[in-house]
């Protein structure tokens, strides 16, 4: 199967790419970083990047190229760093309730994104 674009890629994979980041528990292990259970665990915070995905998924044993075809699907859905994937991809999770619990309690709860470190 030959696609003209990389977008036909994604579009052609992103079913089967959720059902793997499903059944590896992405979305899950993801949350209980960003807004772990046990509030006495401190939170990680976003940098904007797949940082934290990235070692989720290398624990569970995807290689380089597959994580090139995972994160252009995560992309496709609005998810273009850790927290985007839980807020924008992942169907429910304890860091987006959270948000929309402080919003309709009309507080500023979404920390915003740590910018990645630059060299000098």
């Amino acid at each position: 199967m030959e696609f003209e674009s990389s977008d036909e890629l994604i579009s052609s994979i992103a079913t089967n790419v959720m059902k793997c980041l499903m059944r590896c528990g992405l979305f899950e292990k993801l949350d209980g970083l960003l807004s772990p259970e046990d509030t006495s665990i401190p939170a990680q915070r976003c940098d904007g990047t797949y940082k934290l995905s990235e070692s989720i998924l290398v624990a569970a044993g995807f290689d380089r190229a597959e994580l090139d075809d995972i994160f252009g699907v995560l992309q496709s859905k609005g998810g273009n760093c850790d927290c985007e994937v839980l807020y924008n991809v992942a169907e429910t999770n304890r860091l987006k309730a959270s948000y929309w619990r402080g919003r309709a309690a009309k507080q500023i709860v979404r920390a915003p994104h740590i910018p990645p470190s630059r060299p000098n």
